[in-house]
């Protein structure tokens, strides 16, 4: 069994969605289990209802959602090859949907906010409108595609907007609900992004989490591959918009992955690799534009061919340092322990961290304006916001020290804040300005990958 993951962008409109069933067709021996994102721009236009909802601009969720309705059925018509019956039905189960999601969006204006809960139950519509458009496309092209309510596959806790899967009961309901289907030659589409906890409470998994779906649902089925179909030939040195001659690596390991995922690297979302790592199953990322492309394959071992190098560049953007001194430091026993204790009350998660005799630098996705009232009656804080990491990735980086002299000699002129190395050698990482966050790739990935890096073996 394999799982077939299409991102927004591969089901855009109607060829590509003839496109992705044309992968799937050719796949039909290995017992695919199908899992779809939302249409492209989708999911931002259910944020803009919502938000309109709670504005109390009935006119305005109206003209949204009439939107989103048409262009699912313009993309079902131009799929439709005679066989309207098919057309008809799909029909009714599209607008079952828009019903639903007009009613919830009726709820958010009568009350003029809108909860947690009920942005997940909004958001969720984008991937079951999809998972039904893709299922009944198949039908209409002859192929035995079953939609299946994702809500009754991925079980997860209440943490509505970032839920977390409970594996054992996602199990349990895998076994229950895909593999009868799956014995039966039939071949379940589901949509990606979207879980129900206990009690029944639509959940999300986070933006891009449709990824992450795949990735549970693989695991939760012991699939022999999770294939994630997106828009570029796989993972790249760097992102091909910044570096048009970025080149595709071919083969990489899971940590080595998930650190690029981390941190900045749009192929994967971040947490995708987890489920896969668990069970050890093979990761392939692939173009559905340039399907002749082997894409990259990502493994437990990754590529054995090379035992020390970098493999790519990424950048995080929209980063905040937070610089912490106190004299209180100098030989002081569980004064770092306070001060991260701070940061896990409030809920900040941290990237890097560097220190010395008296002070601690560390990087952080979002300033909360609380952080300083609660740091101030411990450390002196200074903020740097609009910072960047950029991130090389690879195996054993600091073996041999022609790697870092390059990176360092390549970002002659251009200020460094952090500068981290972990005793692992599989992240170089450095903060830079946003403003110099692009020269500051370029001229990295010239120096590695552009010029020849001589790595004993």
């Amino acid at each position: 069994m394999i799982v077939i993951k299409f991102g927004g962008t591969s089901v855009g409109d109607a060829q590509r969605v003839a496109n992705a069933i044309d992968i799937v067709a050719e796949r039909r021996e290995k017992k695919p289990i199908v899992v779809v994102s939302a249409l492209a721009g989708v999911t931002n236009d259910l944020v803009a209802a919502s938000e309109a909802a709670r504005a109390c601009d009935i006119d305005r969720v109206n003209q949204i959602i009439a939107a989103v309705r048409q262009r699912h059925e313009d993309v079902a018509m131009r799929l439709v090859q005679q066989k309207f019956d098919f057309f008809e039905s799909f029909i009714k189960q599209l607008d079952k949907q828009i019903d639903q999601i007009h009613t919830i969006l009726r709820g958010i204006a009568l009350l003029g906010e809108i909860t947690a809960r009920a942005r997940d139950k909004v958001m969720a519509i984008g991937e079951k409108l999809s998972s039904v458009l893709f299922a009944y496309s198949m039908m209409m092209r002859a192929l035995p595609g079953e939609h299946v309510d994702s809500e009754e596959v991925v079980i997860t806790d209440a943490r509505f907007g970032e839920a977390n899967p409970l594996m054992d009961e996602t199990r349990a309901a895998a076994k229950r609900v895909l593999l009868p289907l799956i014995e039966r030659n039939l071949i379940p589409v589901i949509g990606g992004f979207i879980g129900r906890t206990r009690d029944g409470a639509t959940t999300t998994l986070g933006r891009g989490g449709s990824d992450y779906s795949a990735a549970i649902i693989g695991a939760a089925i012991r699939a022999d591959e999770i294939q994630i179909w997106t828009d570029v030939d796989g993972m790249m040195t760097c992102d091909p918009r910044l570096i048009p001659s970025a080149r595709v690596v071919d083969r990489i390991s899971y940590v080595e992955a998930a650190e690029l995922a981390w941190f900045g690297a749009k192929v994967l979302h971040p947490r995708t690799i987890a489920p896969a790592v668990a069970q050890k199953i093979p990761v392939r990322v692939l173009n559905t534009h340039n399907i002749a492309s082997p894409g990259t394959l990502i493994t437990e071992e990754g590529d054995t061919r090379v035992d020390a190098g970098p493999r790519a560049v990424a950048v995080k953007r929209g980063i905040t340092v937070v610089h912490m001194t106190s004299n209180k430091m100098l030989g002081a026993h569980g004064f770092l322990a306070r001060l991260f204790a701070i940061f896990e009350e409030l809920e900040i998660s941290v990237d890097l961290i560097t220190t010395s005799e008296v002070s601690v630098s560390v990087t952080i996705d979002e300033d909360k304006p609380q952080l300083i009232e609660h740091l101030t009656p411990v450390a002196d804080v200074e903020i740097r916001k609009s910072q960047c990491i950029v991130a090389i990735v690879g195996r054993n980086l600091m073996r041999d020290s022609v790697i870092g002299a390059r990176v360092f000699d390549s970002m002659r002129g251009i200020p460094m804040s952090m500068f981290s190395l972990g005793t692992s050698g599989l992240n170089l990482s450095i903060v830079v300005d946003e403003a110099d966050a692009d020269r500051s790739v370029r001229a990295i990935h010239a120096a590695l990958f552009e010029a020849p890096v001589s790595v004993p073996s």
